[in-house]
């Protein structure tokens, strides 16, 4: 394992902690400002937001949706490195609670592209998903590994 990979498993399992934490300032911490992330979910009624900014009011909906436990896994992550620039794959699990109660459990697919700025490596470009059934137009929450 090269160094730089070491260092952006180490930002990953940071981001896992702060997740569960529910910890906005030490998931931020990973996205660079000028951040390009097409999520899961259509925050703001668009297919991509850009800008840090919107990606903390992001995180910051899913907490406050997801008011009990809120747990997140990662695996398979995958890490490819070339200079200043690398790219990241997993899937990953997540099991979060509602103030109801009511429990959503599914597995997503995760994909980072992250540049080493000022000695730190930041995630410029992220992208979740869930498989699609394009016949019913419908996400696929079943699937697992």
């Amino acid at each position: 394992m090269t160094e730089a990979e070491a260092l952006i498993r180490g930002r990953v399992e940071d981001l896992v902690a702060a997740l569960r934490a529910k910890d906005i300032d030490g998931v931020m911490s990973l996205f660079a400002p000028n951040i390009v992330s097409f999520d899961i979910a259509p925050q703001f009624g668009a297919l991509r937001y850009v800008g840090a900014d919107n990606k903390r009011r992001a995180w910051q909906e899913a907490f406050a949706t997801f008011t009990g436990p809120f747990d997140y896994e990662v695996h398979e992550l995958n890490v490819t490195t070339e200079g200043e620039l690398a790219l990241v794959h997993s899937l990953n699990h997540v099991k979060l609670t509602q103030a109801s109660g009511q429990v959503t459990e599914l597995w997503l697919r995760w994909t980072a592209c992250l540049r080493r700025m000022d000695g730190v490596w930041l995630v410029v470009h992220d992208h979740v998903s869930v498989p699609a059934d394009l016949e019913h137009g419908q996400a696929v929450l079943n699937l697992t590994p």
